[in-house]
């Protein structure tokens, strides 16, 4: 397996700079990368995280995850990005320093486009097109908290839909990326593609931890799956519940703080129900109440910050498909 200059022969593991392009300085752009080439023939999944600069939980983990690998024991490839907007990382920000742009939001890139652009070209092209299935990791970064599995509606659904419920997370939401993402790209290509979303708003701080130990058992449950590593799935959940999304509420333009129940994640709602308020900054005011439009079940997922961006989720609404016990 080779991507670039970074090459591992079978049984063997590498780590190394995926060169994805140039600045308009000449400077070359990067992405760290790492290799399990297993021992034996299997598929190849990619694991991804930080498309986003602030999104940096997963990275405290994964290379963890690639050292407790022993490639005698896997069958097929795995190759990981921990970390992909290292600009972005840097100067603490959300999209590229290079041209402002976010790497979930550009599709399968452009050779011949911006910085970013041919970043994510460079590296679509040599990694995830090359591979079965992808697991996309996100997080809420410093606004939100977030806890289930995302599948888009495209492509080979069931495949997945069955990788998704493997990662052991208590929920599955089948609906559609807002943005154009990789992973949209990879299961509008067929391959199973799911995104994990794990972590965010006050988890670094409170369940750093637990969360780290979710995104470490979603990477092995995943490999699990595909059949390239053995084991028992682990999971610390009872049940998985997969849920049709129907409704994402975001911010309506009132200024504020905006507090959300948090304790009405992964319970079910009825239309009209209070969500949610926006106080006012000054006068401690309620100026507006967050209500559901429509009764369903809570996604764990939603805003934690007070002071949200204007496209944040607030809550996402779903209904019910079905229950899966674990065990």
């Amino acid at each position: 397996m080779k991507l670039g200059n970074i090459e591992a022969a079978p049984g063997e593991k590498a780590y190394g700079f995926f060169k994805s392009g140039e600045t308009h300085g000449r400077f070359p752009v990067h992405i760290p990368l790492h290799i399990v080439n297993g021992a034996k023939d299997g598929p190849t999944l990619v694991v991804q995280a930080g498309a986003s600069g602030l999104e940096i939980e997963p990275s405290l983990i994964l290379p963890h995850v690639v050292k407790e690998l022993d490639p005698a024991d896997v069958s097929g490839t795995l190759i990981v990005a921990p970390l992909m907007n290292t600009s972005g990382f840097e100067f603490a920000r959300v999209t590229s320093v290079f041209d402002d742009k976010h790497f979930n939001q550009l599709g399968r890139g452009d050779a011949g486009g911006s910085v970013s652009e041919q970043l994510v070209d460079a590296y679509y092209q040599a990694a995830i097109a090359n591979a079965d299935a992808l697991l996309d990791i996100r997080t809420g970064s410093q606004w939100s908290y977030h806890h289930f599995a995302g599948v888009n509606d495209l492509g080979d659904v069931e495949s997945s839909k069955a990788l998704a419920i493997a990662l052991g997370l208590p929920q599955v939401v089948l609906g559609q990326d807002e943005f154009n993402s990789m992973a949209l790209e990879a299961a509008r290509a067929g391959k199973a593609s799911v995104v994990a979303f794990i972590g965010g708003g006050p988890g670094l701080r409170d369940f750093r931890d637990q969360d780290l130990g979710r995104v470490r058992a979603a990477v092995l449950n995943a490999m699990r799956h595909l059949g390239m590593l053995a084991g028992s799935p682990e999971s610390d959940v009872g049940s998985i519940a997969v849920i049709r999304e129907h409704t994402v509420i975001t911010p309506t333009g009132e200024r504020g703080f905006t507090f959300m129940d948090k304790s009405l994640r992964g319970q079910q709602v009825s239309a009209g129900d209070v969500l949610g308020y926006v106080r006012h900054p000054f006068s401690g005011e309620t100026i507006e109440q967050i209500k559901a439009p429509r009764g369903g079940i809570m996604v764990h997922a939603g805003a934690s910050w007070p002071v949200p961006p204007e496209d944040e989720i607030l809550a996402i609404i779903g209904d019910l498909v079905e229950e899966i016990a674990i065990g």
